[in-house]
């Protein structure tokens, strides 16, 4: 039994999971989703780390991925936003058989995009970056690390308890290493989509390398922010699309 707290919206429909990146949290990441419960059951866990579930000393994707698949019930479409989008596919390659579908939005498998250009250019960046700063100092690792993927946020002064927990959680992540299992998740069968939003160079390659071999339809949704979904109805509609085509019975 997952010891996860989770946002849960609507009653009935298709299950879809949602997995929150590292800077947001479940309720902050996909507020804008909030509004799909009207034909689907939204379950959108904190992962670990990030209150109000257990906190932990360090970030551990595969732990999530673990987690996450649990919540997967007996069948539920994933949806994955930034390091959620990681932990997502690690998620469906722990349990392919209960995914019906895969959404993933600008995740960070830096491997995956390795020999692209401007993948490797960030990869290098910010594992430079993190061997330069101060993980001490959160409100200046932050925005260093928003700067390094080319985000243009300001974040607040002094920093919200669920913000400084959220980027103490980040200075413990090792994103140029996080690839995701593409061999395993390209044998299955369940519909893919790779969202990005055209800020990130290297996030766009990853996306299309993550595409190419995953044979996922993939969607740019040119100036969105690094959280596309945060954008809205575009992007519901073409999510909504999606799992829909995935033709999942639920009775």
């Amino acid at each position: 039994m997952t010891e996860l707290a989770t946002e849960c919206w609507g009653n009935s429909g298709p299950r879809v999971v949602m997995v929150h990146g590292s800077l947001s949290s479940a309720a902050a990441a996909f507020a804008e989703q909030r509004v799909l419960a009207d034909r689907f059951q939204i379950i959108a866990p904190y992962r670990r780390g990030y209150s109000p579930s257990p906190a932990t000393d360090r970030i551990d994707p595969d732990r999530d991925a673990a987690e996450i698949a649990e919540l997967l019930g007996d069948g539920a479409h994933l949806v994955g936003t930034s390091m959620g989008g990681v932990v997502a596919m690690r998620a469906a390659a722990l349990a392919p058989e209960k995914v019906w579908s895969l959404t993933v939005i600008e995740p960070p498998a830096m491997p995956n995009g390795a020999g692209r250009p401007e993948a490797d250019r960030l990869a290098a960046a910010l594992e430079g970056y993190w061997l330069k700063s101060d993980a001490s100092d959160l409100e200046s690792f932050a925005a260093g690390f928003l700067e390094t993927l080319n985000v243009n946020l300001q974040l607040p002064t002094p920093l919200p308890a669920p913000l400084a927990e959220a980027i103490r959680n980040l200075t413990t992540e090792r994103p140029w290493q996080t690839g995701v299992p593409v061999d395993e998740l390209a044998r299955t069968s369940f519909p893919k989509l790779v969202v990005t939003g055209g800020g990130t160079p290297g996030f766009e390659d990853v996306a299309d390398a993550l595409a190419e071999v995953l044979r996922a339809k993939r969607v740019l949704f040119e100036g969105s922010p690094h959280a596309v979904q945060r954008i809205g109805q575009r992007f519901n509609d073409e999510l909504v699309a999606h799992l829909n085509a995935a033709n999942v019975s639920t009775n």
